[in-house]
This record gives structure tokens, C-alpha cells and sequence, in this order.
């Protein structure tokens, strides 16, 4: 298994042009990167940026660009292969259905999660679809808070992916604290839109996300990338100063 992998490992830093390496603190902004003042300063310039729309739209893409080349998304492999989706120990609860799910990323690395549906379509033709991401903990995805937002969710129509930060849960091909951490989330993510939205039963107008800590990052990071996502409520991780501990 270790030597699996650190094949993996290896393959990823190949692919992003990586060296493998254990620190990061000269590619992140993390912890209280400013002081309360320092970032008070900062976003009054940021605002002076914008004060029309199509002043913000300009900026926007300023800002997605800087994340696409920042994370070296854009030398991850295209989203254009099979999901070869491993789907089972399907469990019908009060009002929901929640079953164990798998899909392939990039081939060979796995993202791994519960699936939560509607018993009833009703009141959708098709179902919402929502990303439901955890923060940093013991297992979270396998906790009260995850678990009871996503069959709510469910319970209300939408079909929920809730799905574990690599290095946690069943997703152990590769450490949390990877120096391409965020690059591989985040690309997970994306492939989580993508599977939703391939599936029959999910209104590919009708994508959401949420999460906590960690997860409210992510919901930030997957919100400014992705266009179709259309309703986002990161939680617990909105500040002007603090970037978070973890890579």
C-alpha cells in the first residue's frame, strides 16, 4: 500500500511539473497572514477597483485567473474521462436514500463519498444538485453534521455528493498534507459538478454548494472557478485576513 502510494504521489507531482516537497509557506498565504489593520488597508484599495458591474466582472476574472495559475489547475489533466463510478450498500432512510459512491477523478486516483437522494422527485422534474464539502476533523463526512445536512437536503428533492478532503475518510490514496492539496480538491470538486450534472435525475441549472471551515474554503475556491454553480453558502470561512493553517 505505501508503495502505491508513493507511485501515486509521484505520478501526481509529475503531471503538475511538482517537485515533492513537504513545505509550502512559499507558495501559500496561510494563518493570519495580516494583521486586523494590515487587511482593513488592503480591501479599501480593492474596493476603490470596483463600482459597477462591469467593473467587478473585470476584476472577477482577475481573481479566477490568478486561481487557475496559483494552483496549476491548468496542468491537471482534462475532465474529459470516464467516471467508471463504483455505486453500492444503497440504504433507504425516512425520505432519502444514501448510498456509498466512488467516482474516478483522473485515472487511477478516486473521490470518495456518500450519495443522498430524493425517495420522492417531488416537488423538482429534475433533482438540484449539491456539493456538500467538509471541513478538517475526525472523519467528518462520516459525522452528525454532514450526514443530517445532506439527507435534509435530500429529503427537500436535491441529490447530494458529499464527498471526503483527500486524506480523510475513504480517501487515503494520498496525505492531507500534500503540498498539491488544494489543486487536487479542487479538482475534485470540479469533477464532482461534472458527475452531477451527468446524471439523468440532476437539473444541470440547479447546482449548489456548501461547506464548513475547510469545506467553506473549498465552497469559495469552487464557486469563483466554476460558472455553474449557482447558489454557494460557504460557512465558517469568510474573513479578511485569515487564509487558513492548512495547505
Amino acid at each position: 500500500m505505501k508503495k502505491r502510494i508513493g507511485i501515486i504521489a509521484f505520478a501526481i507531482a509529475a503531471i503538475l511539473h511538482t517537485p515533492i516537497v513537504q513545505a509550502q509557506e512559499n507558495m501559500l498565504c496561510q494563518g493570519a497572514y495580516w494583521t486586523e489593520d494590515e487587511a482593513n488597508v488592503h480591501m479599501k484599495q480593492w474596493a476603490k477597483d470596483w463600482t459597477t458591474k462591469a467593473d467587478w466582472e473585470k476584476r472577477s476574472q482577475v481573481i479566477r485567473d490568478g486561481l487557475v495559475r496559483g494552483m496549476k489547475l491548468d496542468q491537471m489533466p482534462k475532465r474529459d474521462t470516464p467516471f467508471n463510478a463504483i455505486i453500492h450498500s444503497t440504504r433507504e432512510m425516512d425520505g432519502y436514500i444514501v448510498e456509498n459512491i466512488a467516482i474516478e477523478s483522473f485515472p487511477g486516483f478516486y473521490i470518495t463519498g456518500n450519495l443522498y437522494r430524493p425517495i420522492s422527485k417531488e416537488p423538482f422534474a429534475k433533482s438540484p444538485g449539491i456539493l456538500s464539502v467538509h471541513g478538517h476533523g475526525t472523519d467528518p463526512r462520516f459525522g452528525e453534521s454532514v450526514q443530517t445536512r445532506s439527507a435534509a437536503f435530500a429529503r427537500m428533492g436535491a441529490v447530494v455528493f458529499a464527498y471526503d478532503m483527500i486524506g480523510y475518510g475513504d480517501s487515503k490514496q494520498v496525505e492531507h498534507k500534500l503540498p498539491i492539496a488544494l489543486t487536487i480538491q479542487t479538482y475534485n470538486s470540479q469533477r464532482v459538478i461534472d458527475y452531477l450534472v451527468s446524471r439523468p435525475d440532476v437539473d444541470p441549472e440547479r447546482i449548489g454548494v456548501t461547506g464548513e471551515s475547510g469545506g467553506g474554503t473549498q465552497t469559495i475556491m469552487i464557486t469563483a472557478l466554476d460558472p455553474r454553480i449557482k447558489v454557494s453558502v460557504p460557512v465558517v470561512m469568510v474573513s479578511a485576513y485569515f487564509f487558513g493553517g492548512c495547505t
